[in-house]
């Protein structure tokens, strides 16, 4: 999946960004974080403040999603997902699917 300048753009306009992972045992984890910064056609970096159980998930499973929301010219909303790995210090999260919000 590559990201559409509708995503880029809502990426850039973001404050906050919500992530979500995943345990082993299905529970979900919702986190906020600040700026996201596209590093690939299809992948977001994050970098990492504690994020202790998050780090976990994905170590666990891998699975996470992230919605991004741009008010600018009307509003616009995006959930992606797909996988996310730590690397560096930072997490890196590839899109595998997007879905329209608003």
């Amino acid at each position: 999946m590559i990201f559409t300048d509708d995503i880029k753009a809502a990426v850039a306009k973001t404050a906050f960004i919500p992530i979500l992972t995943f345990s082993e045992a299905g529970e979900a984890h919702l986190i906020v974080v600040g700026k996201g910064e596209p590093v690939a056609e299809d992948t977001l970096s994050f970098g990492i403040y504690k994020m202790e159980t998050t780090q976990k998930n994905i170590a666990s499973t891998g699975k996470a999603q992230v919605v991004l929301v741009d008010m600018e010219n009307g509003p616009k909303g995006f959930r992606l997902t797909g996988k996310a790995c730590v690397e560096g210090g930072k997490v890196l999260f590839k899109a595998e699917a997007v879905e329209a919000l608003l």
